[in-house]
């Protein structure tokens, strides 16, 4: 989960909102004690602090409920919820969103939550399309974000299920063969996430899934430098900050752009031995990972398009 002050919150959405100081704190406080708030000086009470979030169109919730759940237990099924669904054990996943629907109570983020999971799983088991898809998630957030699509969200403060969700909807996007407003949208998350108050660790593992949709979808409208770039990141941010789960697909990315450029013959021929050297690499961290469907992908990736046969 995002980790912020209130002052940053208050500052970082009255930013993205583009409204002054004296703008906000008109007839709430003075502009000298919003500027404290805002610099961390001040804690500003709970009636100061609602009324200014009202004031931006935010919810009360933000802050006074960032886990939303009673049970540690609970944040512990969502966990194994999301790690089923970047498995594509889409069964399991949904056997456990019944366990954790009886355990939830009913606050905007638990239904934020709720929203999301349902019709995740209603799409990826094609009960829904994708345009019902669209419309489940920007219904969930704007729960927190009420003005979602008017504003820039590259300075807003966003949670851990914030930016969850803004990945949904910008693959939901992409699958439209929408990819420049999918790019738009992760972009702005991630302008955002470098600049925010989320835990190290998080943020990190949040851009490196970022920057890897953003590469594959540059390279899907053939902006192969973007996206060469973009994967080239994702790969530096992985390696020094050991993040094994997202490696695979990065290498697995670089050496696909690479070959289109082979193929077009703006890079030379003998760059396929990188290609090569990419996919092995991706081949065995996913293997070391225990990411199957990854692995089995790439595997059959060098037997069909290079003759290579792998064997772990």
């Amino acid at each position: 989960m995002g980790r912020y002050r209130l002052g940053d919150i208050v500052r970082m959405t009255r930013k993205s909102l583009s409204i002054t100081q004296e703008q906000l704190c008109e007839d709430i406080c003075s502009a000298e004690t919003l500027s404290r708030i805002e610099t961390g000086r001040q804690n500003p009470g709970k009636d100061v602090y609602e009324l200014l979030m009202e004031r931006m169109g935010r919810i009360r919730e933000r802050a006074y409920s960032m886990l939303s759940v009673s049970d540690y237990k609970v944040l512990e099924k969502m966990r194994q919820f999301e790690r089923c669904i970047q498995a594509y054990e889409y069964h399991r996943a949904e056997y456990i969103l019944e366990d954790i629907r009886r355990l939830l109570g009913g606050t905007n983020l638990d239904k934020q939550f709720i929203i999301r999971a349902e019709s995740l799983i209603n799409y990826r088991f094609k009960r829904i399309s994708t345009d019902e898809f669209l419309e489940e998630l920007h219904k969930a957030i704007r729960i927190t974000i009420p003005r979602y699509g008017e504003i820039s969200l590259s300075n807003w403060p966003l949670t851990y299920n914030e930016t969850t969700l803004l990945l949904n909807i910008s693959t939901a996007y992409s699958e439209n063969e929408e990819y420049k407003r999918g790019i738009d949208i992760l972009e702005e998350v991630n302008n955002a996430l470098k600049q925010s108050y989320i835990d190290d660790e998080q943020r990190v593992i949040m851009q490196v899934v970022i920057l890897y949709s953003i590469s594959k979808w540059y390279g899907l409208i053939e902006e192969y430098q973007k996206a060469m770039e973009t994967a080239n990141e994702g790969i530096e941010i992985c390696r020094e900050f050991k993040i094994g789960n997202v490696l695979p697909h990065l290498l697995y990315n670089y050496a696909w752009i690479t070959q289109q450029l082979i193929d077009k013959g703006t890079l030379p021929p003998e760059n396929k031995r990188k290609c090569i050297s990419y996919l092995k690499q991706a081949y065995y961290i996913a293997s070391a990972m225990h990411q199957s469907y990854m692995e089995q992908f790439i595997k059959g990736h060098l037997a069909m398009n290079y003759d290579i046969k792998l064997h772990f």
